[in-house]
C-alpha cells in the first residue's frame, strides 16, 4: 500500500507540473498570436479548465508537505497539549469544509453537464468537477495524516513545533 501511495503522489506530481507547463505554453501561444493579429478564442477558456485544476491538485500537495498558510504565532506559545487540542479543532473543521465542498460539489459538477465551454468542445462539467475531485484528494490526505497521527507520527499532523522555528531564527540571524 505505501508504494502505491507514493506511486500516486508522483503521479499528482507530474501532473501539476504539465498542468503548469501547459497554461504557460498556452498563455504565450495566445499572446504571440494575439500580437501577429490572429486571435485564438479558445486558449483563455483551456487555459481556466487547466489552471483550476492546478490549483485543486497544488492545494492537495500543499496539505501533505504542511504548505498551507496558517497563523501559528500564539499556538506556537502553547504547551503540547494546547497545540494538540487547537490542530484538532482546526483540522476538524477543514474536513468537514471539505465534505460539504465534496458533496455540493458533485451536484454542482452534475448540474453543469450539459452547459458547454464557449470556444470549446467540452462540457462544463470538466472544470466543475475538480471541486469534488481535489476536496476528495485533500480529505484522504487529512485522512492519512490522521492515522499517521495516532500511530505516533507528530510531523504529519501538522503539530506547531518551537523547536525547528527556532532553529529557523537562529539560522537567519
Amino acid at each position: 500500500m505505501p508504494h502505491l501511495a507514493s506511486s500516486l503522489i508522483k503521479i499528482e506530481e507530474v501532473l501539476t507540473k504539465l498542468l503548469l507547463a501547459g497554461i504557460v505554453i498556452l498563455v504565450f501561444y495566445s499572446a504571440m498570436v494575439r500580437w501577429a493579429g490572429v486571435p485564438v478564442a479558445w486558449s483563455v477558456e483551456m487555459a481556466q479548465l487547466l489552471f483550476i485544476w492546478l490549483v485543486f491538485l497544488g492545494a492537495n500537495q500543499s496539505l501533505r508537505n504542511n504548505r498551507h498558510i496558517g497563523i501559528d504565532y500564539f499556538v506556537e506559545k502553547l504547551p503540547f497539549k494546547g497545540k494538540l487540542v487547537i490542530t484538532i479543532i482546526t483540522n476538524t473543521v477543514v474536513a468537514v469544509f471539505l465534505m460539504i465542498c465534496i458533496y455540493y460539489g458533485f451536484i454542482y459538477a452534475s448540474e453543469q453537464t450539459l452547459r458547454s465551454i464557449q470556444n470549446l468542445p467540452f462540457s462544463y462539467s470538466y472544470i466543475t468537477f475538480s471541486i469534488p475531485v481535489g476536496c476528495t484528494l485533500m480529505l484522504i490526505t487529512l485522512l492519512t495524516k490522521w492515522i499517521a497521527f495516532i500511530r505516533g507520527s507528530k510531523e504529519e499532523f501538522s503539530l506547531p513545533d518551537n523547536t525547528s522555528k527556532e532553529k529557523e531564527r537562529e539560522a537567519l540571524s
